[in-house]
Formats: C-alpha cells, sequence, structure tokens
C-alpha cells in the first residue's frame, strides 16, 4: 500500500492539474453548503428571537375566565396551585405573579416632559428572587419595607398638596445644607446651626431636625430627634446641634426631599417616615412600544434599554423616578371598585427586564400583595393572577398543557409561542430539505464529472496498477480527491454565506426600519453549523465519487494500457 505522505501529495498534484474538473464537481457543493449555511443560521436566529417573545420553556399558567350570572366564578391561583404544579416532574420551579386589582395613576418627569399614565391593570408583582437580570437588580429589586433596621427610614415632613393634580409627581431632592437663612426662606432651604443649642424663626412654620434643638414661629413647628420641643406660637428648646428647615408658603413646586440618600428615599405622606421606593422594572416590549407608538408622536426621546441604563447610571436612580396614585386613575368615568382613602407611594425603575410584565410595570409582590389587601381585603392579597412555570425539557410543554386541561381546569396563557414555534421548525425542516435536494443533485455532478475523469485517465490508472499500485491506492486517490473537493467546497460554500449574510444585514441596518425585537443581525452562524456544513460536504463528495473510485481501481492495467 502507497505510504500516506505520498497519497497525499498525489491527490493534491492531480487536484491542481486538473482545474476545469475541480471547478465542474466543486460548484454544485459551493452552492449547496452556502444555501446550508444561511438558511440554517437564518432559523436559528429565528428561534432565538422567538424565544424571548415567547419563551418555550418557560410558560404562564392562568385560569379560564367564567362568568355566571355577571360574577367572576374562575378558578382562583393560590399557594395550593402553586405546590400541585411543583408534583409535576417535568416543572423545574414555579413562580407566581399577582395583579394589581384596583385603579392605580402614575405621574412622572422623562427628560423634561411630564407624563401621567395609568397603573392599574398595568401592574403586577413577583418574587425578587425571580428577576436577577443584572447587579443593579438584583441589589434593588426586593421588598424593601421588610428590611429591619433601616437606618434611613427616620421622621420626615410630607409634600403639601398639589392643587393642580391628585398624583403629585415626585419631589426634588434638597439641597445641601448651608447657612442659616433669614426669615421667609422657602420650602427645602435649609439652614445649619451648631452648638450647644439651634434655633430658626419665620413668619410661617418652622421644622427642626437634629438629635436635639429648638424651634419657635408665629405659626407651627415640628421638631424630629432624640429629644427636644416646638411650639406654634412659642418656642422649643433642647441642646446640641440641629439642622432646622423653614417654610412660609407651603407650596409644591418648591419643596425638597428631605430624606436621606433622596435618590432612593422619599417622605410617605401617610407614615410621615422616610420609607425606600418602590422598585419597578421594564420590559423590553414596553420600551419599544414607547419608541415607536409614543416617543415620535410627541417628540420626545428614543429611550432602548442602553438609555434607561445609562442615565441610571449617569443621572442616579433619581432621573427615572414616579409617583403612583392608589385608588386614583385617569380614565374618566372609572371607579367605585373601592372605598378606601387613595394615597401616593413613590417608585423608580431600576432597570429593564426580561421578567417583566410584558405590557406594565413589575415590582416585588410583597408590594402588591399589601396593597391589594388594604384596598380589597385579604381574599385579593392571596389570589394570584398567573404562575409562571420553567420546564426541564422545552419537549415536554405539550404533555404538560395537556394535564393542566384535563386534571387542574387550568390553561397556558396562550399558545401563540407553540404556534411559532411549529412554523419555525416547518419553515426550518423546508430549508434543510432544499439545501439537502442542492446537495444531492451536487453530489450526480460529482459522481458523473468523476465516471468521465476515470474514463480519461484509464491509461494513467493502468500505469499505476502496472507498477506496482493496488487496487485499494487507486481507490484512495480517487477518493482523495473527492474528498478534497468537498473541503474546499464546503469552505467557499461556508464563506458564501458569510458573504450573503453580512450584506444582508447592512442592507437592513440602513433600510428596514425599527420595530420589536429586531434583531441587529439576522444570521446566527453558530460553530456547529459550520462543523456540519463542512463535514457534510466532505462526506457528500465522498459518496459521489465512490462508485467512479471502485471502477478504477476494478481496472485490469493490460486493458487499461490498451484503450485508446
Amino acid at each position: 500500500m502507497m505510504p500516506a505522505g505520498k497519497l497525499v501529495r498525489m491527490v493534491v498534484a492531480n487536484t491542481v492539474r486538473s482545474p476545469r474538473h475541480f471547478i465542474l464537481s466543486a460548484f454544485g457543493i459551493v452552492i449547496g453548503i452556502g444555501a446550508f449555511v444561511l438558511f440554517l443560521a437564518l432559523t436559528q436566529r429565528a428561534g432565538t428571537v422567538l424565544e424571548k417573545v415567547f419563551p418555550l420553556d418557560e410558560v404562564q399558567v392562568v385560569a379560564p375566565s367564567v362568568s355566571l350570572l355577571g360574577k367572576d366564578t374562575s378558578k382562583r391561583l393560590d399557594d395550593s396551585t402553586v405546590k400541585t404544579i411543583l408534583t409535576r416532574p417535568e416543572v423545574e420551579s414555579a413562580v407566581p405573579r399577582m395583579n394589581l386589582a384596583f385603579p392605580a395613576a402614575g405621574r412622572g418627569s422623562f427628560e423634561g416632559t411630564d407624563l401621567k399614565f395609568e397603573v392599574g391593570g398595568f401592574a403586577d408583582g413577583v418574587d425578587g428572587g425571580f428577576v436577577q437580570d443584572d447587579e443593579r437588580i438584583r441589589e434593588l429589586f426586593k421588598d424593601w419595607d421588610a428590611v429591619q433596621n433601616d437606618t434611613n427610614r427616620v421622621a420626615c415632613e410630607p409634600p403639601p398638596p398639589d392643587p393642580d393634580d391628585a398624583v403629585r409627581q415626585s419631589p426634588r431632592a434638597a439641597k445641601k445644607p448651608t447657612l442659616p437663612k433669614p426669615a421667609g426662606a422657602a420650602w427645602g432651604d435649609p439652614a445649619a446651626s451648631t452648638g450647644s443649642a439651634g434655633s430658626a424663626a419665620g413668619s410661617g412654620s418652622a421644622i427642626a431636625v437634629g438629635s436635639a434643638g429648638s424651634a419657635a414661629g408665629s405659626g407651627s413647628a415640628v421638631a424630629v430627634g432624640s429629644a427636644g420641643s416646638a411650639a406654634g406660637s412659642g418656642a422649643g428648646s433642647g441642646t446640641g446641634s440641629a439642622t432646622v428647615i423653614a417654610q412660609t408658603g407651603a407650596r409644591w413646586d418648591d419643596y425638597r426631599n428631605p430624606c436621606p440618600e433622596p435618590e432612593r428615599y422619599y417622605c410617605d405622606d401617610t407614615e410621615r417616615m422616610c420609607k425606600h421606593r418602590v422598585p419597578v422594572v421594564l420590559s423590553a416590549t414596553v420600551v419599544e412600544l414607547y419608541n415607536n407608538q409614543f416617543a415620535k408622536s410627541h417628540g420626545m426621546p428614543i429611550a432602548d434599554k442602553d438609555l434607561v441604563n445609562f442615565l441610571i447610571q449617569s443621572r442616579g436612580l433619581s432621573a427615572m423616578r414616579f409617583s403612583i396614585g392608589l385608588a386614583n386613575t385617569t380614565v374618566a368615568g372609572s371607579g367605585g371598585v373601592t372605598n378606601k382613602r387613595p394615597r401616593r407611594v413613590e417608585a423608580v425603575v431600576v432597570g429593564v427586564s426580561k421578567r417583566a410584565m410584558p405590557i406594565g410595570v413589575t415590582m416585588p409582590i410583597q408590594y402588591i400583595e399589601r396593597w391589594n389587601k388594604e384596598y380589597l381585603g385579604q381574599e385579593a392579597a392571596t389570589a394570584y393572577s398567573s404562575i409562571i412555570v420553567k420546564l426541564r425539557d422545552r419537549n415536554q410543554l405539550a404533555p404538560f398543557s395537556q394535564w393542566l386541561v384535563d386534571k387542574q381546569g387550568l390553561r397556558l396563557e396562550d399558545n401563540i409561542g407553540e404556534r411559532f414555534a411549529t412554523v419555525i421548525f416547518v419553515i426550518r425542516l423546508l430549508f434543510l430539505i432544499i439545501s439537502v435536494a442542492i446537495l444531492v443533485v451536487a453530489i450526480i455532478n460529482i459522481g458523473h464529472n468523476f465516471f468521465i475523469q476515470v474514463s480519461e485517465r484509464r491509461r494513467e490508472i493502468g500505469i499505476m496498477r502496472a507498477v506496482g499500485a493496488t487496487e485499494t491506492d487507486v481507490q484512495l486517490i480517487v477518493l482523495g480527491e473527492a474528498a478534497v473537493i468537498g473541503i474546499v467546497g464546503g469552505l467557499l460554500g461556508i464563506g458564501l454565506a458569510l458573504a450573503i449574510g453580512a450584506g444582508w444585514n447592512a442592507f437592513a441596518a440602513a433600510n428596514i426600519p425599527r420595530f420589536p425585537f429586531k434583531p441587529s443581525s439576522w444570521f446566527d452562524f453558530k460553530p456547529w453549523i459550520w462543523g456540519s456544513a463542512l463535514g457534510f460536504s466532505t462526506v457528500f463528495c465522498i459518496l459521489g465519487g465512490y462508485l467512479p473510485a471502485r471502477r478504477a481501481a476494478k481496472m485490469e492495467p493490460a486493458q487499461a494500457l490498451a484503450a485508446n
């Protein structure tokens, strides 16, 4: 048998010697492999985008809507339902979600524009451990009201009512303390006095904040600290140092947030204590809808995920704060769900998360539970709107869905994702069939070309056999030439697919407008696609050259040399 090194050199020499034969044989392989790689990369990207829109291994379980004489009699989703779902072997985890079940209105400012929006019906809660997209969200997205020994939870004076709107904007932070101001200073203009005693006077009212201090005024005074006193028309006394905030007109526009860490804390109107703002996350869908439907028509800046994160990082959390008026609404004529007195809380957007409610805002579920209990009662605080179920394998979605319907009387929130997954699968299969069909035609073309080449090289083959080449040597030479054509043709096909993909991406970026979940690249050229393409091209070419190689190996030397 011929040594491997000599065999390789002969194969390469024969391939280079016949460029015409090489081009004719490789053309079909290049086209077939190019189509194979391009179609697979396209469907791979389509599947990735689909999973962002409709996660197939993560579904939401809901109760079918049932009404009897105008009353909702749908099955309740509660903790027992969650435990039942967790008993299924295909379920990895089950996390409940709870909707805000009564009206609420939001108001805030984004890049200088006053925004008013409805929160009731567009807000839900989920466990903080479920939302872990980045470091900032992991740190901030939790129930801050449950934090023990929070040193920032101190007494404070809430802002006065806003005469123009029931839902007030989140106030700005207070200025840094300076020297004492004269009488008649506005809200938020602090004066600091240090020594054995501090004092403040004015024609309106005064607020003294410190471990001890005094305040006097002809109106009213509030003293906050571990010691001290205050009187409306008299004076308060104490020892130590004090920070004094004086107020005259009690105007909303002049009020400044007096709480420590004002980017994160606000003065609660009801408890008159500094509380951490409710952390909120948005979904990429909300950002896309804002960009495409709202920002352009209102002349507002585009706010993609990167811009939201940039604003938080560069300007602090205060850039994304807003107020929520519980039991208020922006919808005319609505109401009657609760008779409780409206109140205001403040919230802050801490990031963009794939775990957020698709259309609305998501916050830690403990806030929603407390608010639902406060305004609607205990039953509303224990009923979940849906349960997020993560499956161990996306292929188990069908049997799990059938079990929900047959045994539990529940259903998946929608099966759009499942339908799209089926469509993507069919398209991918169709593209693969087209690619394989092109490769089969290429195999036939290679076999035909090699049959012709073997006929043209009969005398050469006869001489090789006459000088000692075995049937195996001749067969390996022909198959080696086919393998070289497959490798080179496969590489050229991959290069062709990459070039077409890059050209389309450039065209799409310049000519196709933005739309929700528009990918930065329309193709996902994963390494396994390249490896599969190169392997298929080599194997298919060897298959195409097998019969001509076998025929060449069976030639008798004398007969081959005698042929014309």
